[in-house]
């Protein structure tokens, strides 16, 4: 059964942030997963600054919402022409300011090297409704636990897997 909260996010994230390349939402694991890419290999140096002040933003960010975070975790992918970063999060204590705080740290870290959809996609609240509606009724079903977006040439593509 899909959580409400947690299709809103992926929605809002979907349509909202470009910098967030693919979104994969598992209902069935209370699971999103983030996929940033960076052009070229990041070193381990900038990885593990990065790391360190993601580490302290988020400690200080949930201290201020007095807030645990169930999951939690990010990893570096390298791959030939291009890094990927994958955020992996819990729906249930995610909020979108935490989204707002990580992409703005990416922005501040490797800004010239994200990979995003520059064409900008304004979405309405009521086209969000719409939206989470209209892929609720293509699914077929309220089980349904995988979902995936991805960004391109201004459009969301959403699919449930």
């Amino acid at each position: 059964m899909t959580n409400n909260t947690g299709l809103d996010i992926f929605i809002s994230a979907s349509l909202k942030y470009p910098e967030l390349n693919t979104i994969k939402y598992q209902a069935n694991r209370e699971l999103i997963i983030f996929e940033i890419a960076l052009k070229g290999k990041i070193t381990a140096q900038q990885k593990s600054i990065f790391e360190r002040k993601i580490t302290d933003c988020l400690n200080l960010f949930y201290k201020m919402k007095n807030l645990q975070a169930v999951s939690l975790e990010w990893r570096f992918k390298d791959s030939s022409e291009i890094t990927l970063l994958r955020f992996y999060r819990d729906v249930n204590s995610l909020s979108e300011e935490e989204i707002e705080l990580l992409v703005l740290l990416l922005r501040e870290h490797f800004d010239d090297l994200l990979v995003r959809d520059n064409n900008s996609i304004i979405a309405e609240d009521s086209l969000k409704r719409q939206l989470k509606k209209n892929l609720l009724k293509k699914v077929g079903n309220k089980n349904a636990t995988n979902f995936f977006a991805y960004r391109e040439e201004g459009k969301v593509f959403v699919y449930n897997k």
